[in-house]
């Protein structure tokens, strides 16, 4: 691949509003950091909380000097728009790791339908990976969420993951009268499978998302329980905190989270001017402009 010089980041800093609540990398209290390593993306999901396309890539160099400055080992979640649009994640990932911090992909899963694909990110040392499964198993779901049939693609992706032992913890937008009635097969689907992580969460009403279909936590919750599958037992509230409630039944994690999830310091992010802040205000105070 032939080199291209590195974007001034100044780019990125232009159109970025920043918040009160801020630290410099080496004064970290996150256990997680969410870096948007590009806007590129192969889809346009009707729910994006940074729809912007328009940005460069982040310089790698800029990246790796931020991390070398966190005071201790953190899970660095690459996203973008869509991370593996990035013909150097497998690189990424593994310079994350000898860093000494823990590298997780956010993905569409449309790139990881290749198995050779997975397998480069698996060697390079992705070990967990958030899959977003929207439409379920179904492509007239993903065609009213994500506006692409790709029910196919993704559950190849998913398999892939699998395959190749890769932690995976699928996402899905509970979008009603849409997809929730779909919600108990999909679970019996996801638990047949393997699957032991499962995020649920509402419509955040951010950047581009469709209008009127946010539900607050408790009715979340309430349709949640009513598509438990039978191969799951009664699932036990573990945790509660800010805009998210963890579950467990079983050996199935299940957190549900009306998002954005504001007032948590255990997230956050990295800012374009190399700071870090909250995420989910950080998302919120820039409104999707970067």
């Amino acid at each position: 691949m032939e080199e291209q010089p590195a974007p001034d980041i100044s780019l990125l800093a232009e159109r970025y509003n920043p918040l009160e609540q801020r630290f410099r990398p080496e004064d970290s209290p996150f256990t997680t950091l969410f870096a948007d390593i590009t806007h590129r993306c192969n889809m346009a999901c009707r729910n994006c909380y940074i729809p912007v396309r328009d940005l460069p890539d982040l310089p790698v160099d800029w990246l790796y000097d931020i991390l070398a400055r966190l005071p201790h080992r953190t899970r660095i979640r690459l996203v973008g728009a869509e991370p593996t649009m990035r013909e150097d994640l497998p690189e990424i990932i593994a310079k994350v790791r000898e860093m000494g911090h823990l590298p997780v992909v956010l993905s569409n899963g449309l790139k990881l339908g290749r198995a050779s694909y997975v397998a480069r990110l698996k060697e390079a040392g992705l070990g967990t990976c958030y899959l977003s499964l929207n439409g379920g198993l179904r492509d007239d779901l993903y065609l009213e969420i994500d506006e692409l049939a790709c029910a196919d693609r993704k559950l190849k992706a998913l398999d892939n993951l699998l395959a190749a032992r890769i932690h995976v913890t699928t996402g899905t937008i509970i979008v009603p009268g849409v997809n929730d009635a779909h919600l108990p097969e999909f679970l019996e689907f996801l638990v047949a499978k393997g699957v032991r992580d499962i995020h649920l969460r509402s419509v955040g009403e951010v950047g581009n998302y469709m209008q009127g279909k946010s539900l607050r936590l408790d009715a979340l919750e309430e349709i949640f329980r009513a598509s438990l599958p039978a191969s799951l037992p009664q699932p036990e509230l573990i945790g509660e905190y800010g805009s998210s409630r963890d579950f467990r039944a079983g050996r199935v994690s299940i957190q549900l989270t009306e998002w954005p999830e504001l007032g948590s310091l255990e997230r956050g992010r990295i800012t374009p001017d190399g700071w870090l802040e909250p995420m989910f205000e950080s998302i919120v105070a820039n409104a999707g402009h970067y």
